[in-house]
C-alpha cells in the first residue's frame, strides 16, 4: 500500500489525491522526527509495484539520490504474498543511509506481514 499505513515507524503521511498519480508526492513523518517527501516515479498494475525516490529529508540524507521500489508477488501455493523492496543509492559514503534503509525496511516488512 502506498501510504505505508502498516508500518510502526511512521507517524502520519500527507497524501493529496493527486500522489496516486506517477510525478505526485506525498509527505511520510516518520515517529523520530524524520520528514521524507517521496516522489511516485512508476505505478504498475500489471507488475503489482511501484517505484519512488526521495526527493527531501530533514534530516537531510548523505545521498545524491535514493530510489526505492515496491513490487508484490502472489504466492499460489500457499495464498500469501511474498514482498519484495529494493533500494538504489546514488553517491560515496552513503552507507549510514543505506543501513538506516534496511533498518527500515525490515522493521516496515514485519509491519506488513502483520497486517
Amino acid at each position: 500500500t502506498q501510504d505505508f499505513a502498516f508500518w510502526s515507524l511512521v507517524k502520519s503521511v500527507e497524501a493529496p489525491s493527486s500522489s496516486q498519480e506517477v510525478g505526485g508526492t506525498r509527505t511520510v513523518t516518520f515517529k523520530d522526527g524524520t520528514v521524507q517527501i517521496y516522489r511516485l516515479t512508476e505505478f504498475s498494475e500489471t507488475n503489482n509495484s511501484f517505484t519512488y525516490e526521495i526527493v527531501d529529508s530533514t534530516p537531510a540524507i548523505d545521498v545524491l539520490s535514493a530510489t526505492h521500489r515496491i513490487r508484490a508477488f502472489p504466492v499460489t501455493a500457499d495464498n500469501t504474498t511474498f514482498v519484495q523492496w529494493t533500494s538504489d543509492f546514488a553517491a560515496e559514503g552513503a552507507l549510514e543511509a543505506v543501513q538506516d534503509a534496511k533498518y527500515k525496511k525490515a522493521e516496515a516488512l514485519a509491519d506488513l506481514a502483520k497486517a
